[in-house]
């Protein structure tokens, strides 16, 4: 993402799946430019981990001041779902603590529901995620309001 404010000290900030070479799980990491074509890594640790399972796939969000980071989580305990964290500044981020936003629970998402996309357009917010259940691995909506006529 391109941030005009420099909170790293760096115009483009990048958030990765990382999993090193003796970790058994995959984490968010972060990398800055100057350019979009060298990267570095920034920082030495994760932003978003468990140090188990899978925390990974971010997208990030703005309202307001507010930094949205939607991820999935996956096998830290059972299935793989969605969750977010906040931060003001691109390097802090707190993690959300309650209901995952999407969870498995139809016969097309039994299995996981995962690796979340966040739009909101003409007032209702858009969570398109992959499911995985009775048809395959599919691509699902959940919305912030009912849209059926």
């Amino acid at each position: 993402i391109r941030d005009s404010r420099k909170h790293t000290g760096h115009p483009f900030v990048m958030y990765y799946n990382a999993k090193g070479d003796t970790a058994n799980y995959e984490s968010i990491g972060m990398a800055v430019s100057d350019d979009m074509l060298s990267w570095k890594r920034y920082g030495e640790d994760p932003l978003i981990t468990r140090y188990k399972g899978i925390c990974g796939d971010a997208q990030i969000a703005k309202y307001n001041d507010i930094y949205i980071m939607f991820y999935f989580g996956a096998f830290w305990k059972p299935g793989a779902f969605d969750r977010f964290a906040c931060s003001y500044d691109l390097i802090n981020w707190t993690d959300w603590d309650g209901e995952d936003l999407v969870e498995p629970s139809e016969e097309y998402d039994k299995r996981y529901a995962h690796k979340p996309w966040v739009i909101k357009w003409n007032g209702v917010v858009y969570h398109f995620y992959t499911a995985v259940g009775s048809s395959g691995r599919v691509i699902a909506l959940a919305t912030s309001k009912d849209l059926t006529l």
